[in-house]
């Protein structure tokens, strides 16, 4: 399939080559093509980004992907062939490889990077090759490309206000079929809403959403439809997972059931932060946001924008287990999401009908920054001020954002400890938030994935030396969770050198690490001087663990002495597996 290529001498590479195609020969062929012709593989920090998101969400449709990306990543890293460029943005990283000789960038036709470079209207100097459902085809410019694989336009069903259901309701103890003949009794009523009720079923996996009569559109019934093809069975994304028919109808679908409460409910301010999880810190608000934006990026992927992003359609069961729900409401290719919460919505699509046009993944970042923001401000929206406008509807509209990053003006930063979240927040993180909400500059919800895990990492290897630094509400006297710095440094320490004991080293043969295989090199001269090219290191993301144990040193305000009082037990957290990552 991929014969073309051979003739480039590099091939800029996006993951989602890697995420659609792992499970078939033309994989086998592209690594194949790298090789038996010697190609250069580019990637930049988005590709290793959107795998970390991929396997943390471990849904068993993608078991192929880890190990077709450990079998590239063999092929290229003990060749010194694979070569990182360090950015998130794609316009920079587009700047830099377009600095490649005989290079070709290899992409899919859904995939969020061709999808930036139709909205941003980049201007790409190369060949692009695009794998699609037409499939393969290399194009001269990324003009023909576009051409040939254009954004969709919105669905004609959108307009079309018809309903497919009928008189008929199921209700308690009746009988519904799924597409496929499976028989489901609804049992007993979990909750009802303007669209519909919720049942428990007599399949203890699933829950049964049934519509109220006047509610099942075409373009809702189209929609189901897809988001049951995407295959997505991670339980944290409530998503149809058969649809339902009562007397040959169709009158809703199942789903799993998720766990927990709003996010509206938690991050709500002190009082419901603290009543809801006692001792947590900020790296348990870094966690949970970091899990949240990698289950949007892992919707982008396949082709769906939430659209109506807000802390209402997420519940939260621990920092590491959130559930999406909703889903029903989401776009997805060219069905789009009808719905949206101003508060949440970037104001220049405030007054369209969201119903008449696909929303664009630069409409989605806004609300992913706005998603940002309110978790480590635990609920606060951005444009909240004191003594400020009548309604936070003109805050918006003239972007009153209260923080300075200077910290130089905090006269309508609303009280309750926020100045001091502001103030200990990492520079990067500060100066994204300012010029978003500021000056309304957009960046890609990748970006900002990436700056929420280097404020984790940085929080759970203890760089700050000020305790304050990892309070809920830093210089706040509300009784919340704190750590002891040097306890926790000590730890760390102790961890470090254990780590670092000699072993007996195994046999080559049974080495499965990577740790010792060459990691890359620098661009050749020919390519540029571009300080963005860096030599590549795939280094895993540690994930968070602060078990609350009688030696922790995360301990409530008001006790004394290094130990916590024991908490509540909480389920045990997912284990990520990353592969070479």
């Amino acid at each position: 399939m991929f014969e073309g290529l051979s003739k480039y001498l590099s091939i800029v590479l996006d993951y989602s080559v890697v995420l659609e195609y792992s499970n078939g020969v033309c994989f086998d062929e592209l690594i194949n093509l790298f090789n038996d012709y010697g190609i250069e593989c580019y990637v930049n920090d988005t590709f290793k980004i959107l795998h970390k998101c991929v396997v943390a969400q471990q849904d068993p449709k993608d078991k192929y992907v880890q190990t077709s990306m450990r079998n590239l990543m063999q092929t290229l890293l003990t060749t010194n062939r694979l070569h990182l460029v360090n950015t998130c943005n794609t316009e920079h990283f587009i700047e830099q490889v377009n600095e490649l000789n005989e290079s070709c960038l290899l992409t899919t036709s859904r995939s969020i990077f061709f999808k930036r470079l139709c909205e941003k209207k980049i201007e790409y100097n190369k060949d692009v090759a695009i794998l699609s459902p037409k499939g393969f085809r290399i194009y001269p410019t990324l003009a023909e490309a576009i051409e040939d694989n254009p954004l969709p336009s919105v669905s004609g069903l959108a307009q079309n206000d018809t309903f497919l259901d009928s008189d008929a309701r199921a209700n308690i103890d009746d009988v519904v079929l799924s597409t496929e003949g499976d028989k489901f009794t609804l049992v007993k009523r979990l909750s009802g809403g303007a669209e519909g009720m919720v049942f428990t079923t007599d399949n203890s996996r699933y829950v049964a959403k049934i519509y109220h009569s006047g509610v099942i559109t075409p373009l809702r019934w189209a929609k189901l439809k897809k988001l049951q093809a995407l295959g997505i069975t991670s339980p944290e994304f409530c998503v149809p997972r058969h649809l339902l028919y009562f007397r040959g109808m169709p009158v809703g679908y199942t789903m799993p059931l998720g766990k927990g409460t709003t996010l509206s409910n938690v991050f709500d301010g002190p009082d419901a932060m603290i009543e809801q999880f006692p001792y947590w810190t900020r790296l348990d608000v870094c966690e949970t946001l970091l899990s949240l934006i990698s289950k949007y990026l892992y919707l982008h992927m396949h082709d769906v924008v939430a659209g109506d992003i807000q802390l209402k359609n997420a519940l939260i069961y621990t920092s590491a287990v959130q559930y999406l729900i909703d889903m029903d409401s989401v776009q997805i290719s060219n069905l789009p999401c009808p719905v949206g919460t101003e508060e949440f919505t970037d104001p220049k699509l405030w007054g369209k009908d969201f119903s008449g046009f696909v929303r664009s993944l630069e409409d989605e970042d806004y609300s992913i920054a706005m998603l940002v923001f309110s978790i480590l401000f635990c609920g606060l929206h951005p444009y909240a001020t004191r003594n400020g406008a009548e309604t936070l509807r003109e805050e918006i509209i003239n972007k009153n954002f209260p923080y300075t990053l200077d910290n130089s003006d905090t006269e309508h930063i609303p009280v309750g400890g926020y100045d001091h979240i502001w103030e200990y927040l990492p520079e990067r993180l500060r100066v994204m938030l300012y010029k978003t909400f500021r000056e309304g500059k957009s960046y890609e919800a990748v970006c900002w994935r990436d700056a929420v895990q280097v404020y984790m990492n940085e929080l759970e290897n203890c760089v700050y030396d000020d305790p304050e630094a990892y309070k809920l509400f830093p210089c706040e006297d509300y009784n919340q969770a704190s750590i002891d710095v040097n306890d926790v440094r000590a730890q760390l320490e102790a961890r470090k050198a254990k780590g670092n004991k000699a072993v007996e080293p195994k046999p080559a043969a049974e080495k499965k690490s990577f740790a010792n295989a060459p990691t890359g090199r620098f661009v050749s001269s020919s390519v540029g001087t571009s300080s963005s090219f860096r030599p590549v290191r795939f280094d895993d993301d540690k994930p968070a663990d602060t078990p609350q144990k009688s030696n922790s040193p995360f301990v409530p305000a008001g006790t004394t002495g290094n130990a916590a009082p024991a908490a509540p037990a909480e389920p045990a957290k997912k284990k990520k597996f990353f592969g070479l990552f």
